[in-house]
């Protein structure tokens, strides 16, 4: 499945759940999910130079990270593209979907809640309280 397959199916999803959820996100992570899995709430990591740069998950550094007030995602009602944000600029969207990105998974979570943030989020970044897995797209 390439960039353009992968988000439009990505997009089909979100047609199909909006009306059931008020929040539907985008999440990658590399831990293996199972639909209707609750996920819990994500970490941060406030000292990092880059997004990528992030302890290994159990790690003594990762437990001591902040939570955060829900499960980071991917905002896919806003973003045509999300995780890439508004710089496609040089992406090969026919390449496999699964060589754009660094982890092993990505799913679709779900809620009606949202979490709040006293730290600043990325462009389209949402926190969702109890989000639950909808679908798993890798």
């Amino acid at each position: 499945m390439n960039i353009v397959e992968m988000y439009n199916q990505v997009k089909e999803i979100y047609q199909a759940n909006e009306y059931e959820y008020r929040y539907i996100g985008l999440r990658f992570e590399d831990k293996e999910r199972q639909l209707n899995e609750i996920c819990s709430n994500s970490k941060h990591n406030e000292d990092r130079e880059d997004e990528r740069e992030f302890p290994s998950f159990g790690s003594d550094d990762y437990e001591e990270m902040y939570d955060l007030d829900g499960t980071s995602a991917w905002n896919i009602e806003t973003d045509d593209f999300p995780g890439f944000g508004s710089n496609l600029k040089g992406t090969d969207l026919e390449k496999e979907c699964n060589r754009h990105f660094l982890t092993q998974h990505c799913y679709i979570v779900a809620s009606d809640r949202l979490g709040s943030s006293n730290v600043a989020l990325d462009e389209n970044e949402i926190l969702i309280k109890s989000a639950k897995v909808i679908a798993k797209i890798f």
